[in-house]
């Protein structure tokens, strides 16, 4: 798990190669770079409530804070798919897609759509 983000980014795949990921001693995600303490609010929230990532709350599908109201549509449903399938099945499903051709998460970015994402992940399960 390591290798996911708090808010369901996946670290292994992401295109901030300088970014040790936010459960590093050393993030430097560029959405944490947005803020003043340079912390993700998912990560603070995650943190403070003693989660191991977005998809352990309840709350994930009508969450307004942080990479989620950024209009970034793709992280929550990466969490989403988490919650519902695990973070174990998500890496097999990012490597399935990326195998078939995928650009991991540039195309899920442009892609937007909690839905779609969702549909496309669920496909492969």
């Amino acid at each position: 798990m390591q290798n996911i983000g708090y808010c369901g980014n996946h670290c292994k795949y992401c295109f901030f190669t300088a970014c040790n990921g936010c459960r590093s001693g050393h993030p430097d995600c560029s959405y944490a770079n947005l803020f003043a303490d340079e912390k993700c609010p998912n990560t603070v929230c995650c943190s403070e409530k003693g989660l191991d990532g977005c998809w352990a709350c309840a709350n994930v599908e009508n969450c307004p804070s942080g990479f989620y109201a950024s209009g970034e549509n793709d992280a929550k449903a990466y969490a989403l798919f988490i919650q519902k399938y695990g973070y174990k099945t998500y890496t097999q499903t990012v490597e399935k897609l990326i195998a078939k051709g995928y650009d991991y998460p540039k195309q899920f970015k442009q892609i937007n759509d909690v839905r779609e994402i969702l549909n496309i992940f669920e496909n492969e399960v």
